[in-house]
């Protein structure tokens, strides 16, 4: 049985004794989860690899969808709405739950195309409607400064921390509620991870951020709430503050402690 801590925040999305399996698997990658996203604040899910948090944070938008045969159980709730129902809208559920990857996914296209392309599918045709939007995306996302006077130069000219700002500008422009990084530093510099941790806590005044992460000092910098898992289990969740120092759960110590992952 999990320790969950109850919290005093407004709950974005609740997982409720969810589970899930990979197509062509016989038993569940993740074992009924259940826990609370705040709104408004940085979840951490932490974890030895193989322990589920990646599974977990790309069932919140979906993206398991897109490989055939995947199976959701129980129900993820969103606003007061199970969005694991057949009829949800994916498309307008991915823009408003948005998902930042591991390795920067800039489009092969220029830097001011890479921002409007959701804005765009959105509907967004007016030249000065777009160039507004895409530069406040860029500013949100901290990159407009180092690129305003080549925004139509090829996004592959940026360096691998600046392309992941992109993406995170690229998100933002469609104003999600939402946005789920899955280890967003682990393939950037010190110097590209210290400006990525320093956007993620700015980002939460507007959004609400899940994030996937191996480095444990880096979840205990950037975020309110952590996760613990193992073994497609949820182990134990709360303030990250008393995740950190002071865990309920023995094997929460062990994991903290470095005994093992």
């Amino acid at each position: 049985m999990a320790t969950v801590d109850k919290i005093n925040e407004e709950i974005d999305l609740e997982v409720k004794n969810f589970s899930f399996r990979y197509a062509g698997s016989e038993t569940n990658s993740l074992k009924n989860v259940s826990l609370p996203i705040a709104k408004n604040k940085v979840t951490a899910l932490i974890g030895p690899s193989g322990c589920g948090k990646t599974t977990l944070l790309r069932s919140l938008n979906r993206i398991h969808d897109l490989y055939h045969g995947n199976k959701y159980f129980g129900e993820i709730k969103f606003e007061g709405h199970n969005i694991l129902e057949e009829d949800e809208d994916l498309i307008h559920l991915r823009i408003r739950i948005g998902m930042i990857f591991q390795k920067p996914t800039a489009f092969p296209m220029s830097i001011y195309d890479n921002v409007a392309y959701g804005l765009r599918l959105q509907g967004v045709k007016d030249h000065k409607t777009l160039d507004i939007k895409v530069a406040e995306a860029l500013k949100g996302g901290a990159l407009f400064d180092e690129v305003k006077n080549r925004l139509h130069d090829d996004a592959d000219s940026l360096s691998g921390g600046q392309q992941q700002r992109l993406c995170i500008a690229r998100a933002i422009a469609v104003e999600p509620e939402i946005l789920l990084f899955d280890e967003p530093t682990s393939a950037l510099d010190p110097i590209s991870t210290i400006a990525i941790e320093s956007l993620i806590k700015s980002l939460k005044d507007k959004v609400t951020i899940v994030i996937v992460t191996h480095n444990m000092q880096q979840a205990q910098r950037i975020s309110d709430y952590t996760a613990f898992m193992y073994l497609g289990e949820l182990i134990e969740f709360g303030k990250t503050s008393k995740i950190f120092s002071n865990p309920d759960e023995d094997l929460t110590k062990q994991y903290i402690g470095g005994k093992f992952g």
